[in-house]
């Protein structure tokens, strides 16, 4: 038979006949979650588009919208730039290795 110790009595029962009144009560008011998961829709911010000050998320989305503009970010779109590769510096430096290790 197994037992587990009771955080509500401080005895040990049977995990097939648990007592009823050592049953915890639950709080009907509180979430099964760690913690309940809140977006709010407040935000102060200023519009990119029209640059009025806007509090609340869903107005700022829908003047977007009306206007027809789509919303990607707060920064500027730039072309990525790649560094360009040092193919004679990579080519001595392999020359230098290969001498090194097969001399």
């Amino acid at each position: 038979m197994r037992e587990r110790y009771c955080r509500v009595c401080g005895g040990w029962h049977a995990l097939d006949a648990w007592p009823h009144n050592c049953m915890p009560v639950k709080n009907l008011a509180q979430s099964d979650l760690p913690a309940p998961h809140f977006v709010s829709d407040t935000i102060e911010i200023q519009s990119m588009h029209d640059g009025r000050h806007y509090t609340s998320k869903a107005k700022l989305r829908s003047a977007y919208r009306a206007a027809g503009v789509v919303e990607i970010g707060n920064e500027t779109p730039r072309p990525i730039e790649k560094p360009k590769a040092d193919r004679k510096a990579i080519r001595n430096e392999l020359r230098r290795v290969y001498a090194e290790y097969n001399a």
